[in-house]
């Protein structure tokens, strides 16, 4: 003996219709969101990264100055020094 399998109701057409419409909406909306997080997440870490650089060839250049009027040795502490408390500040400043 088969079951028969029951036609859904135009009701429950209607109501799978709006909560397909729903959910598809749902997964798009959290798809544009995503890739716009991941989009802005790179371009952060990208300028992170130039500053560093850009901190860093300062720093050099400092350490190369400072080089001229004291022993290099002292130079490139007291660059590192001056980097670390600006470092310091920063994550200070954070909390």
């Amino acid at each position: 003996m088969s079951k028969e399998q029951e036609k859904p109701t135009l009701w429950e057409k209607l109501l799978n219709a709006v909560l397909r419409k729903t959910i598809d909406n749902f997964v798009d909306s959290l798809d544009h969101y995503s890739k716009k997080f991941v989009r802005a997440a790179a371009m952060i870490l990208a300028g992170i990264a130039i500053a560093m650089l850009g901190i860093a060839v300062i720093a050099v250049g400092a350490a190369k100055g400072l080089a001229m009027f004291l022993p290099s040795w002292l130079a490139w502490i007291i660059v590192g020094i001056l980097l670390m408390l600006i470092g310091a500040v920063l994550v200070a400043a954070n909390k």
